[in-house]
């Protein structure tokens, strides 16, 4: 197929499930289509929702990486307390489940995190005066000293990876994912015996998640057809 003839079979194809779109808006989707399949190797992901996900899942996973190496420095210190003793620098005084609910971890693997931090002096906790089921942790001096020691170390991963791209894209990139973080900051501290669907449901609706998901299933046959015929 020659390249104007593409072009043209993109440009009908889009323009019958947007048909009030403008040339603009055809041509920035046609670039970025035509970049997700340079952007990873192997199948292309089906759909831009994915590719967006595992783009943003991968440079976490690079991220996590580097910061474990610049945490060489202080042995036997883990990524996670430094999560935790932000948390709770920021959320000044807090409830231990409210803190291992913003770092989405399991409820016993957050209060062995926090026994730990306590154990090494680097919080504090005392009995809830309004509730007295519930403890409540601080930072302690240590517990700051050896924060903003981290700031520092974990400050290098965040220069290696993001420091070439234009002041103004980062902006940009913050913008638009500032609400997504929001939204679901809220909504995985209530996510108590519910299921991914529960949580679509509630999101979407379920009308509009039946019809998302009708034509997502259409989709991916699609696409494993696609994937069958490269074998």
């Amino acid at each position: 197929m020659g390249e104007l003839t593409k072009l043209i079979s993109a440009w009908e194809e889009y323009i019958q499930k947007n048909n009030t779109a403008s040339a603009a808006e055809f041509c920035m989707y046609f670039l970025a289509k035509e970049r997700n399949q340079q952007l990873f190797g192997g199948l292309t992901p089906p759909d831009l929702d994915t590719t967006f996900a595992k783009l943003i899942g991968r440079l976490a996973n690079m991220q996590t990486t580097y910061s474990k190496m610049a945490l060489q420095d202080l042995p036997g210190f883990e990524l996670e307390w430094f999560y935790f003793l932000n948390t709770i620098y920021h959320l000044k005084e807090v409830k231990k489940i409210q803190v291992i609910q913003y770092n989405f971890a399991e409820q016993t693997t957050g209060i062995d995190i926090l026994n730990k931090l306590k154990k090494l002096g680097y919080i504090t906790e005392r009995t809830d005066p309004e509730d007295k089921r519930a403890k409540l942790v601080s930072l302690t001096k240590a517990g700051e000293k050896i924060l903003f020691k981290v700031y520092q170390l974990l400050h290098k991963p965040t220069l290696l990876m993001y420091s070439d791209i234009d002041h103004k894209d980062k902006q940009v990139v913050v913008n638009i994912l500032r609400d997504t973080e929001t939204q679901h900051q809220a909504i995985l501290s209530n996510i108590r015996n519910k299921s991914i669907d529960d949580l679509l449901s509630e999101t979407l609706g379920e009308e509009k998640m039946a019809q998302i998901m009708s034509e997502r299933e259409k989709m991916f046959k699609h696409w494993d057809a696609k994937r069958r015929s490269k074998e």
